[in-house]
């Protein structure tokens, strides 16, 4: 049974009784986003605020480059993503959803983009969890909006935990078998693996580009210490013009599972994302493989 309940200013996602997540979304906050998203043992597989990066929140959207505000860092010149509503919210079930409804208002108070996001999460052993996520970005009124090649850019951004990033002992692995930063910044693949230890467990997190994504397989923006998204705008000459009437529409999948990407069994998993959302038209199933996460294959 999935659940969510909701308390002050924030969404918590439970799964057969315990905490999986928690989604943030008050107006204390520059933009929402989701911390922790707990691996088997309790423990989160994402970092919100370190150090080196505050404005850097678990699984979270932005934009560096919208016209000429900017959605991403958090200083007194720039834009903040603001709740709207939520809408369709599931309360509990094997399956639960909800949709967000946001404004991107920028340092003079205009509205420059609407996006609606919707997270889908399903009862699945914490060993081999899943959830979806589709983004949908729309400009305002009868204007365009365009977004700027940029690296500070997040459709969705994740930053892993420590023990998971490669400077603190994990592994980043792509679709095409590539390793870490060096091997898979700027190279396309259908999905992304960040795997490593957190206390004694071995577990990691990967993000599945949707087969009817733009530009799929798309390519990747990666880190060694930590950050990682896909980003087919970075590495396109042109800018990316969103116009009335012509949404951008994204879906991921992302997996969190008990073991490496071979033990955890993430190209397994890749695939049953992939057959359904071909065979669907973009429906896709809640199945894991069998025995994911098992140390065996």
């Amino acid at each position: 049974m999935v659940e969510i309940l909701e308390e002050a200013e924030q969404l918590v996602v439970r799964i057969g009784g315990q905490e999986y997540a928690r989604y943030w979304f008050g107006p204390s906050r520059w933009k929402p986003y989701l911390h922790p998203l707990r691996a088997a043992n309790g423990l989160s597989l994402l970092a919100d605020a370190p150090t080196d990066h505050r404005h850097h929140h678990g699984l979270w959207i932005g934009h560096g480059r919208v016209d000429d505000a900017d959605f991403w860092l958090e200083r007194h010149n720039s834009g903040r993503i603001l709740h709207r509503k939520f809408e369709n919210l599931t309360p509990q079930g094997d399956t639960v959803t909800f949709t967000q409804l946001c404004d991107w208002v920028a340092p003079d108070g205009t509205v420059r983009l609407h996006d609606t996001r919707t997270f889908t999460f399903y009862d699945t052993p914490p060993e081999a969890r899943i959830f979806d996520l589709e983004i949908t970005l729309r400009a305002p009124s009868q204007t365009t909006v365009t977004l700027y090649p940029t690296n500070e850019s997040g459709l969705p951004h994740l930053r892993v935990a420590e023990g998971i990033s490669v400077k603190t002992g994990g592994t980043i692995t792509n679709s095409e078998g590539q390793k870490n930063e060096r091997e898979t910044y700027r190279q396309r693949a259908r999905w992304i693996d960040y795997s490593g230890k957190l206390g004694r467990l071995a577990c990691g997190i990967a993000v599945f580009d949707h087969p009817q994504n733009p530009d799929f397989p798309t390519p990747w923006f990666t880190r060694d210490y930590g950050p990682f998204a896909p980003n087919f705008i970075l590495f396109q000459e042109d800018p990316l013009i969103i116009a009335p009437r012509k949404p951008l529409r994204l879906r991921y999948r992302i997996y969190t599972h008990v073991g490496d990407v071979n033990e955890g069994r993430v190209q397994e998993a890749w695939k049953v994302f992939a057959d359904s959302a071909e065979s669907s038209s973009g429906a896709t199933e809640s199945r894991v493989p069998e025995q994911a996460g098992s140390a065996t294959r």
